[in-house]
């Protein structure tokens, strides 16, 4: 796989895409192995080659993210300052993937800010992506019966909780 090809990188400098060509690393896991744990230290961006992975978030319950697209990434955590996975990657079956080390990557951003700038505003549509991902399963695991927890309209709370979860401003018109 060409990192140049992937949408992420799409429309980089030639010069740039050399440098981060050259600090990507092709590796290869076994079903079963943790990839990271979640609230580990992010130390390497991910982009999937082959295989499967799960993104596995556990308190209390448990959802599961599988990816299995060439071209997807995870580990996107290892980008941000707080620099914390937010879930565990679990490889769901044998994985290919190319690995992209942060501290790495972050020396390319530093001299070369624009393309840094770039790669984040295309990180961050991942990210949405995923997480309109996220809404629309929960949402349509919730029985269809049961409606919204609670909606808003026009500062008007309707279908509101037995038990108010918050003190309601004044100046809200609450229906309880």
């Amino acid at each position: 796989m060409n990192i140049s090809e992937i949408e992420l990188f799409k429309g980089i400098d030639f010069d740039v895409m050399n440098k981060i060509a050259s600090i990507c690393s092709e590796e290869s896991y076994s079903k079963g192995i943790v990839l990271f744990n979640n609230g580990e230290k992010a130390e390497a961006l991910y982009i999937l080659i082959e295989g499967a992975v799960h993104l596995e978030i556990k308190n209390g319950g448990s959802i599961t993210y599988r990816m299995n697209e060439p071209g997807a990434i995870f580990g996107w955590s290892s980008m941000f300052e707080s620099g914390r996975y937010t879930a565990s990657g679990i490889c769901a079956s044998n994985l290919k993937t190319i690995k992209i080390q942060r501290d790495k990557i972050n020396r390319i951003f530093s001299e070369h800010p624009d393309a840094g700038i770039k790669i984040l505003r295309r990180l961050g549509t991942v990210f949405s992506l995923r997480l309109s991902s996220a809404y629309r399963d929960l949402l349509s695991a919730r029985r269809a019966d049961s409606g919204p927890a609670i909606w808003m309209h026009e500062n008007v709370i309707v279908n509101p909780p037995a038990e108010p979860f918050f003190e309601a401003p004044e100046n809200w018109h609450a229906h309880f």
